[in-house]
């Protein structure tokens, strides 16, 4: 799901894009404080505590986000290994529902075209939550298997990881066209609906 169809309507592809940005930054600051927290030094040395877009967003994740409704950003750095690293890695997907939580929040109570921006960033953090939670590289869902799975699933991973680009564009495609990616969306946005409910909205 790209932004592109929604260019006919400039003020809502705008606002969305703008949203699906913070988005990546805030997997990031998310990443960046736990990280920080277990006394990472990496991330506030270069900057990831900041919310400077310049420190966390990559051109060609933002190009992708419009043409595919999926982007990413600079990774943060970090080396915690075992239990921690992988928390921090799972950071990311969760900054990604947090986001999606606000953004729907926020659609319900706002007129057009704030309303459906948010909507559609909403739409845009699950679809990212759901993919960054796979197990496969450069992934968070891969970073976390790495730092706490044994040498077999750490060979498995580098053999992943040894196809590149290439090989994770074939794998999310796939994710995407079985249908794998839709029905994770759609677990995660039941546990929002869930949410919204306990809040009586």
């Amino acid at each position: 799901m790209g932004l592109l169809p929604y260019l006919n309507d400039p003020p809502v592809f705008l606002l969305a894009f703008l949203l699906g940005a913070f988005g990546l930054i805030l997997h990031n600051l998310f990443q960046a404080w736990l990280a920080d927290r277990y006394g990472e030094v990496a991330p506030r040395r270069y900057g990831f505590l900041r919310l400077d877009p310049r420190v966390h967003l990559e051109p060609l994740g933002l190009v992708l986000l419009a043409l595919l409704g999926f982007g990413w950003p600079r990774f943060v750095p970090s080396r915690l290994p075992g239990r921690k690293g992988a928390m921090v890695a799972l950071m990311g997907p969760l900054g990604f529902l947090a986001a999606a939580f606000v953004y729907g929040l926020l659609a319900r109570f706002l007129p057009y075209p704030f309303g459906e921006g948010f909507a559609l960033g909403q739409r845009l953090m699950l679809l990212h939550a759901a993919i960054y939670l796979f197990p496969v590289p450069p992934l968070d869902g891969a970073r976390a298997l790495y730092a706490v799975g044994g040498l077999e699933a750490r060979r498995f991973l580098d053999q992943l990881a040894s196809y590149g680009p290439v090989g994770f564009l074939v794998i999310f495609l796939l994710l995407s066209y079985t249908g794998v990616t839709d029905a994770v969306v759609r677990g995660l946005s039941g546990l929002l609906a869930t949410l919204y409910r306990a809040l009586g909205l």
